[in-house]
């Protein structure tokens, strides 16, 4: 056992995961521009986040994203995004080698092409290139196309003659078992490949170009198969795998499954303590009566996505868990439609508005009694239904039974489930996660550590839930802490100084620590990321730029940014992660666990331990143990 794991395991602490989108992974010489976690570099990079005591990684969304919305919150629900392919399987590299000698050239430079011809791949320093690569950053719309045009040419070798395109069609059959939305989204690429992806702009009796479906097809069996090897990595080092199921529905995904969703409203996030605003997301709403019916259309669907999802991976990231239960809605079919800002902040909650005179059509959903409500807050607050019976629970967790069902299936326990709830609770939510033994998350970079029942404090934390210290949203944990004032240092230092101090320390020594944690904020990161060892909870959850020690932001919400979605771990992350920790800028997960021990510590082994990972320099933190 490594000393992190043991460090875990003297602190509680089950699940230690490292959060990652699958764009942020490393480059190397199979790179198109965009991270993987399915090639040679995702592979070292997963063994390595094992090295350092991590027992999974959560994943982003992996579905299909458009060529203008590099978003994957807004992907595919059910494929996988063409742009993790691994150019350096050997099926694939035999295909790129073939392909050089008529016409295509690694070290060329074009725009390219998405109908399969053979200009679109661009020069790089790392293989298989992209243009203008920057290591830092994802390149989207260059890798959106050199994927396609990489996968087109594979899918011709793979049928250059009768044998081979037999052997191809087995492959196919036995994968569309597996796949049985695999039809409808091949349907879907051959007419984009004639009309483009907005199928609001087809022609009512649209063609589709067959070629196009075929590809798509036996892309999405290749990437299966990689998905499938990579999983055998990540099983091999210990390492869980989590999918992300996003609450949004991406833009085929509304063409493709319409007639699931309720007309005339969308779904957003209204005004909170993160979001004072609210956030017109425009995400369609699943219809509530076809959730409710056993074994109708929208529990079909439901399933097959989760489903999908757990037979793929070990756990599970519920984006946005109120979408499942009590979902936010606003207006699209009226004048207040015209200004979605307003139409979200002036929206109501699905299954909370029995009467209300600007949503009638509301009432019908409702699940809860208007003498339930609480009318002097506001109906987005917390406490807006001021009761439940368990009839009103039971009809709430629909959604949510759905999922608890498949993840049983599968084998997945409740700890692998991560429900993501933020600043806001509303009693439904709350009662269902109850009734399913489901933990929250805690994001303690937004606590007010001075109100003893902030959400976000951690010693608020149950044992079920997650803590970190901030996640793809929030800014990156050293840029906080840089944004601070003294008032709000002091107060932290404090705060930390609570949680991590021994007993018996002496006033100087105290003093020390605080005056430390002000002016060092490398000293500030690594105590609160030693909070999140001390609390509670059993499951702790780090942002891979936080263990960087990063200030560039991976997402910036509610902004349109072309930085967005971008940020990348280091080529070299062993030695880029050692120059860091050595340089001050990153945080020590040694010094880290060290610092929890202490102020844990049961006994001599405790302190021994403790010792032994302070005595480990940077290149120590990166060794493979």
């Amino acid at each position: 056992m490594s000393e992190y794991r043991d460090a875990l395991r003297r602190l509680g602490v089950e699940r230690l995961v490292l959060a990652i989108h699958q764009v942020s992974f490393p480059g190397g010489p199979d790179d198109l521009g965009v991270g993987t976690p399915y090639n040679a570099s995702g592979h070292a990079f997963l063994r390595f986040v094992s090295s350092l005591g991590f027992t999974g990684v959560a994943l982003g969304p992996s579905g299909v994203t458009s060529l203008a919305n590099p978003s994957p919150y807004d992907s595919s629900l059910f494929s996988t995004n063409p742009m993790f392919l691994d150019v350096g399987d050997p099926a694939v590299r035999r295909t790129l080698s073939g392909r050089a000698s008529s016409g295509w050239n690694s070290n060329s430079n074009s725009n390219g092409s998405s109908n399969g011809s053979s200009n679109a791949n661009a020069n790089s320093n790392a293989g298989v290139g992209v243009g203008a690569v920057r290591p830092d950053r994802a390149n989207h719309t260059a890798a959106w196309y050199i994927a396609r045009e990489i996968l087109a040419a594979f899918r011709d070798e793979a049928r250059r003659d009768a044998a081979s395109s037999k052997a191809l069609d087995a492959e196919l059959a036995l994968f569309a078992r597996e796949a049985p939305w695999l039809p409808r989204e091949a349907t879907f690429e051959g007419a984009s490949a004639l009309y483009g992806d907005d199928w609001r702009m087809w022609p009512a009796n649209y063609a589709t170009d067959e070629w196009a479906e075929d590809v798509f097809r036996v892309g999405q069996w290749l990437l299966f198969g990689q998905h499938a090897r990579t999983r055998e990595v990540a099983r091999d080092c210990r390492l869980r795998l989590y999918a992300d199921a996003q609450i949004g529905i991406s833009h085929r995904d509304r063409y493709l499954l319409e007639d699931l969703f309720l007309p005339g409203y969308a779904m957003g996030a209204p005004p909170s303590r993160t979001n004072p605003v609210g956030q017109p997301w425009g995400y369609p709403v699943l219809h509530p009566e076809l959730i409710e019916q056993a074994e109708g259309a929208g529990q079909q669907f439901l399933k097959a996505r989760v489903n999908r999802l757990l037979s793929m991976h070990d756990g599970l990231r519920i984006d946005h868990v109120h979408g499942w239960v009590c979902p936010w809605v606003y207006r699209t079919d009226s004048d207040s439609a015209l200004d979605p800002l307003h139409a979200v902040q002036n929206g109501a909650r699905l299954h909370e508005s029995p009467d209300l005179p600007d949503h009638p059509e509301l009432s019908r959903f409702a699940y809860v009694r208007g003498a339930q409500l609480d009318r002097d807050r506001p109906r987005y607050h917390d406490d807006w239904v001021r009761s439940l019976d368990e009839a009103q629970i039971a009809r709430f967790s629909s959604s949510v039974d759905v999922l608890m069902e498949s993840a049983g299936q599968y084998g997945v326990r409740n700890e692998d489930l991560l429900v993501e709830v933020l600043s806001t609770c509303p009693r439904p939510l709350a009662e269902v996660l109850r009734s399913h033994g489901l933990g929250r998350f805690r994001v303690t970079q937004k606590a007010n550590v001075s109100d003893s029942t902030d959400v976000y404090r951690s010693d608020n934390a149950s044992d079920i839930d997650w803590v970190m210290v901030g996640n793809h949203d929030t800014p990156p944990l050293r840029l906080a802490v840089e944004r601070w004032g003294d008032d709000e240092l002091a107060r932290r230092a404090a705060w930390l100084a609570r949680l991590l101090l021994p007993a018996g320390t002496t006033p100087e020594a105290r003093q020390q620590f605080l005056s430390k944690l002000v002016s060092d904020r490398t000293a500030m990161c690594e105590a609160m990321l030693a909070e999140l060892f001390v609390c509670p909870a059993r499951n702790v959850q780090i942002f891979w730029a936080d263990l960087f020690g990063l200030e560039a932001q991976y997402n910036r919400p509610g902004s349109v940014d072309p930085e967005n979605w971008t940020l990348r771990v280091p080529v070299e992350f062993e030695s880029a992660l050692a120059r860091a920790i050595t340089a001050g800028h990153a945080p020590s997960l040694r010094r880290v666990l060290a610092l929890a021990l202490r102020a844990r510590a049961d006994g001599a082994a405790d302190l021994a331990l403790a010792e032994r990972l302070e005595r480990g320099g940077p290149g120590d933190q990166v060794r493979r143990e």
